[in-house]
């Protein structure tokens, strides 16, 4: 066994306690000094305020009984006047002394009554402790005492204490070593006895039995290694188990799959094929009663003919409508001896309805640009022909050929707008924006349109939901788009919009007196090109994806929409946030 590993745990439990011992010599020897120079404050502050009353402020210096203040008290006395300026000093000529107005700790003394400060000095090579005191006679303030003491006998037991510490350190990791040293020995000669049980266990040695003395929560370990080695017998002795392995397995994979025997009858299957061919049990069933499709049949034929792998494609109407891709392989336990069949069904009805859906898609841009590109080039033809001499008939012409390639332009603007969105060109950046502001820009857009057709634009606004998080640009494209086609389609009333409550949830909405919609059609409202009424959607100069693009936007913002509709009463489109 390796020493390693229990040198790299040494190492890290003596790191552990170094940091430890450091952040608790740290703390304990910062209490200390904190301690003690809050000791010596208040004895200054004391003193202070004996000597205050023997001392009148009156005189000019006061510099000698400074001096014997000090060999009373060991401490440096300074006496201040009420405007800074030193009136007495016991260590320095108080003439020749600056103004202390503006000291530390004496703009402290005029806010707490008493101030402290601790300065370095650059002559005596050590910190001062500096305590001043406002001084009050006859309830006005008279001027300042101060005291100063050196901090060299703090500093110099803190720094003592730290040696102690610091020895008390060195005798922890020595203890700590020695106690390592044996645990380590002890836990090698414990973890060899398993290793070489477990060698012995791997070369198939499994009649022996490991036992460990004194060896704590190794006891267990070696119980169970013994009783491993117990149950290895009564193992290798069930050869089904591998058989059952092998059967997890084959219900585990994600496609539905089936092992056929020779005479056809289903002697395993996956879970997945449940969904496949119906929730009932297919072991041991003719696979004709299961997989019932002329083209599976005629594969299973060919594959049993052929004794080569073979794959088909076909749909299955039962339990619901799929398309699938189907493998069948032969099986072999001996060469050229048939054993059974190895079917995987894999799920391909998402990409037939995507490959539908892009047909569709092609199909229905060529129709919208064939139209319009068609009639600009029978009128461009027919100017060119002679009418172009035609002033009053050239100018409706141009006018036809202007309009249709606006239309063009529209739908591909349309176009560039969806592909954008499912791209992530064009990305919601939400914010807190109130919906009266959006409200009232997409009614300033469409007024204009709605009084054409003397239909009114009304607004409802729940007052607890005014303020919501949206793309505020995104959420006036998605109401203009909304109300434009509510406009479009309604002929008397009119439109309302508004944001209210709905299943406990915030929700927005259009709702109009049109002329509705038939339930067959709400499904695939949302489809590129989709129209209820295609003649008249042209007619109104709408490109069939206004509402394409609505869906894709409320769905970049994370919210869902629903729409209801009644033939001949109107609309109403719901967007929950």
């Amino acid at each position: 066994m390796k020493s390693g590993i229990f040198r790299r745990i040494f190492i890290l439990y003596a790191v552990m306690i170094l940091l430890a011992v450091l952040f608790v010599e740290i703390y304990i020897t910062s209490a200390v000094r904190e301690n003690y120079i809050d000791n010596l404050k208040k004895n200054l502050a004391v003193q202070i305020s004996l000597i205050s009353k023997s001392i009148s402020f009156r005189q000019t210096n006061l510099d000698g009984l400074c001096r014997q203040l000090k060999k009373d008290t060991n401490a440096r006395v300074t006496i201040i006047a009420n405007d800074g300026k030193v009136i007495g000093d016991s260590d320095t000529d108080s003439a020749l002394m600056d103004n202390h107005l503006h000291r530390t700790e004496v703009e402290q003394s005029l806010l707490f009554d008493t101030g402290m400060a601790i300065r370095h000095s650059d002559t005596l090579k050590h910190n001062f402790l500096y305590i001043a005191k406002n001084i009050l006679q006859n309830g006005k303030a008279t001027g300042f005492i101060r005291m100063a003491v050196p901090l060299k006998d703090v500093d110099s037991s803190i720094n003592l204490l730290r040696m102690k510490i610091s020895l008390v350190v060195l005798i922890v990791l020595l203890a700590t070593w020695i106690f390592s040293v044996w645990q380590t020995d002890h836990l090698r000669r414990l973890l060899k006895q398993i290793t070489d049980f477990s060698r012995s266990l791997s070369r198939g040695e499994i009649d022996k039995r490991l036992f460990l003395q004194n060896a704590g929560e190794f006891d267990e370990i070696a119980g169970n290694l013994t009783a491993m080695s117990e149950k290895l017998q009564d193992m290798i002795a069930k050869n089904e188990e591998e058989k059952n392995r092998l059967s997890v397995i084959l219900r585990s994979i994600p496609d539905a799959l089936l092992i056929i025997d020779p005479r056809d009858i289903i002697l395993l299957s996956s879970a997945v094929s449940r969904k496949f061919f119906g929730d009932t049990p297919v072991r041991g069933k003719p696979f004709i009663e299961v997989v019932r499709n002329h083209d599976f049949f005629s594969l299973m034929d060919s594959v049993r003919k052929n004794l080569l792998p073979g794959i088909a494609e076909f749909g299955l109407d039962y339990p619901e409508e799929r398309h699938v891709v189907v493998r069948v392989s032969p099986l072999f336990y001996r060469e050229r001896e048939l054993a059974g069949f190895v079917a995987v069904f894999h799920d391909i009805t998402q990409l037939k309805k995507l490959e539908q859906m892009r047909k569709d898609f092609v199909a229905n841009v060529s129709h919208e640009i064939k139209t319009p590109i068609t009639a600009i080039k029978g009128f461009a033809d027919t100017l060119l022909e002679g009418a172009l001499d035609d002033k009053e008939n050239a100018v409706k012409f141009l006018h036809t050929i202007k309009s249709n390639s606006e239309r063009i332009d529209s739908l591909v603007d349309d176009l560039m707008t969806i592909s954008k969105i499912e791209l992530g060109v064009i990305k919601v950046q939400k914010s807190v924006i109130d919906a009266e502001d959006v409200f009232e820009n997409v009614l300033t857009i469409l007024k204009g349109r709605a009084d054409e057709k003397n239909l009114y634009l009304k607004t409802t606004i729940k007052p607890e939901f005014r303020k919501l998080s949206a793309d505020k640009e995104r959420l006036i494209q998605i109401f203009t788009n909304l109300v434009d086609n509510a406009i479009k389609f309604t002929e008397s009333g009119g439109v309302t919009i508004g944001i209210g409550e709905e299943d406990s949830k915030p929700c927005l909405f259009v709702e109009d007196t049109g002329i509705g919609i038939t339930v067959k059609h709400l499904p695939r409202l949302g489809e590129r090109f989709y129209r209820v009424d295609p003649a008249r959607s042209r007619k109104m100069g709408g490109t069939g994806l206004g509402l394409a693009i609505v869906k894709h936007l409320v769905k970049a913002h994370g919210w869902n929409m629903h729409i209801e509709s009644v033939s001949g009463k109107g609309t109403k489109i719901k967007i929950f946030l």
